[in-house]
Parts: C-alpha cells; sequence; structure tokens
C-alpha cells in the first residue's frame, strides 16, 4: 500500500469516527436547522394533469415545497407550446436577475419530457441546473454537465412508461442516480419515498463534525438531503 493510499484511509477513517461522536441528544436535534438557500423550483406535471385525479401527486408536492411553482395542462401540444417557454422565460429572468440562484426541474411523464428538453436549451445559454427531477418520462433528452445531478424515478406496475435518463456525451460531472419502485405511473408523483427525496435534494444542513462545521460534505445521505454546508 503506498503511503498515499494510506494517508487517504486514515483521513476517512478519521472522518468516520468523529461522524459517531455526533451528538444525538434533542438539544442538537432542535439547533439544527435548515440552511437558507436561493432555490427557484419548477415543477412540471404530465398530459391531462389538470384533471385533479391525475395531477394531485405534484399538487401534494407543491404544497410540501412552498415557493415551487407548478405547472399543469391538457395536451401535448400545450405542454410544448406554452408550458416548456413559459418556464424557460421564467428561469432566464430569475437567472439574469440573480446569477447565484439555484435552479430546480422537477417533471413526471410527459413532464419529464419538458424538463430535460429544458436542461438542455439551458445548457446552451450557460444556466447551470441546481437539480433535476424525471419521473417516468417516456421520450428523456440527454442531461448535459450544466446539471449538477439528476434523479431519475422509475416505477415498475404494468403501464408505467419510464425512460432510463442517460447523460450527454462526455459528460462525467452530472451525478445521477436511478430509484425504481413499485407503484403506478400516475401514483409516483405522489409517492412517499419520490417526495422526501426530491425534499430532501433541496434541503441543506449545517453539520458539525468534532466540533468544527463541515463545508463541502455532500451527498452524505442519498435519501436526505443534498449537501451539508
Amino acid at each position: 500500500m503506498t503511503l498515499r493510499k494510506s494517508c487517504r484511509k486514515s483521513l476517512v477513517g478519521a472522518f468516520l469516527a468523529a461522524l459517531i461522536t455526533l451528538p444525538c441528544g434533542s438539544a442538537f436535534g432542535q439547533s439544527l436547522q435548515p440552511v437558507p438557500q436561493n432555490h427557484k423550483t419548477y415543477l412540471v406535471n404530465g398530459l391531462a394533469s389538470v384533471m385533479p385525479f391525475i395531477g394531485y401527486g405534484f399538487a401534494n408536492l407543491k404544497s410540501k415545497l412552498g415557493e415551487a411553482k407548478h405547472y399543469s395542462y391538457a395536451t401535448p401540444v400545450e405542454g410544448r407550446l406554452a408550458i416548456q417557454p413559459a418556464v424557460l422565460s421564467e428561469i432566464r429572468r430569475e437567472y439574469a436577475r440573480d446569477p447565484s440562484v439555484q435552479i430546480n426541474l422537477v417533471g413526471i411523464s410527459y413532464g419529464g419530457n419538458i424538463v430535460t428538453s429544458l436542461a438542455a436549451q439551458l445548457y446552451k445559454e450557460g444556466i447551470p441546473v441546481n437539480y433535476l427531477g424525471v419521473l417516468d418520462g417516456p421520450v428523456l433528452a440527454a442531461i448535459p454537465p450544466n446539471v449538477h445531478r439528476v434523479d431519475n424515478f422509475i416505477c415498475r406496475i404494468p403501464g408505467c412508461i419510464g425512460s432510463k435518463v442517460r447523460l450527454t456525451q462526455g459528460n462525467n460531472v452530472t451525478l445521477h442516480a436511478e430509484f425504481r419502485y413499485s407503484t403506478t405511473h400516475v401514483g409516483l408523483g405522489d409517492f412517499a419515498k419520490v417526495h422526501d427525496r426530491i425534499i430532501g435534494q433541496l434541503t441543506a444542513f449545517p453539520m458539525l463534525v468534532a466540533g468544527q462545521p463541515i463545508e463541502t460534505v455532500t451527498e452524505l445521505d442519498p435519501i436526505a438531503t443534498a449537501s451539508i454546508q
């Protein structure tokens, strides 16, 4: 074993040991509050999602996220010619106003097609995407390197239509995770574990390791927070 590898393993071991020493009492839990972040989140539903019995999942997710914008529509023409340009224009305005804004896109079914296409459009304009959530989208654009991380949610029940997310050629920077659940295509949008993952990916908490703040530890818990700042 080389000295470099030995040092690296020692550092990892020390870090894990420090994690074990984290206080777990109620006082610590009460003091752990989310770090304020400058997020703009856009939820794009699927076809016929204006009908409550189809679009309820993202309606519930929007209520949990609070400030997120939620888009529903009836037809693919409306989705491509009205919803997609509207979201793109909104993102352009927000980014022009504040380039530090963190853009999050989440789409289900045909909405998954739309948000992956939006990510490709934003790549051409040099606008980064903090998080991309794709739920059972049938025809997905490849994910370009302006996307920091992408979650691919796929359901297993017959009738599910989701394709696997793929990255553009040469994209070795986008963090990519895939999740499969035993639920229906429509039900996936309201699946508790899906909501938890999305909310967690848009949440950051401060963390003390051995009494010192850790500034850059990310993806420590793949089901909970995306970043610990």
